[in-house]
């Protein structure tokens, strides 16, 4: 998916559909940085991945399609989305850091194999408003929320059955 094509999403600060390249960019330059073709090719990227990534799978897309972007780029590149609220660390545990597009998408929770890591996303629109119910009773204004199951997954029970 390139950045400058037709990928719109609503921006939330003025309820209007721009690319979410747009948004990016006016991050970077509230920041005094600049949107480089790297940076650029890291968003690509991100928006490539289906559900909760990894930098590495970041690196592998890029790799695959020919390109190639230095380790400490893909991660200050995934900072800066992450500061922008583009996308959100998903708190699975374990030393990687995981990561999911988080604007213009609804709440996900996600179920965490302990045994396997095994990572699966669910919908959960009742978070929302669950959220907003807490944050409004607490006098806080929601940002997100993150709902993350850890658990053993069907196959590492039969693993587990079958030893």
């Amino acid at each position: 998916m390139s950045t400058d094509g037709p990928a719109q999403m609503a921006d939330a600060t003025d309820g209007i559909m721009v690319p979410l390249c747009a948004v990016f960019r006016r991050f970077l330059k509230k920041q005094g940085l600049k949107f480089t073709p790297e940076r650029a090719l890291v968003l690509d990227a991100v928006l490539a991945q289906g559900g909760v990534f990894e930098a590495d799978d970041v690196d592998a897309h890029l790799r695959s399609q020919g390109h190639r972007v230095g380790k400490a780029t893909i991660y200050r590149t995934l900072r800066h989305l992450q500061d922008a609220g583009i996308i959100a660390e998903v708190l699975i545990g374990g030393k990687q850091a995981h990561y999911r597009l988080t604007f213009g998408q609804p709440p996900r929770g996600h179920l965490v194999c302990i045994e396997t890591g095994r990572i699966v996303e669910f919908d959960a629109p009742e978070l929302e408003r669950l959220r907003d119910r807490i944050c409004q009773e607490h006098g806080f204004e929601a940002v997100s929320v993150q709902v993350v199951i850890h658990g053993i997954s069907p196959e590492a029970r039969q693993e587990r059955s079958g030893d």
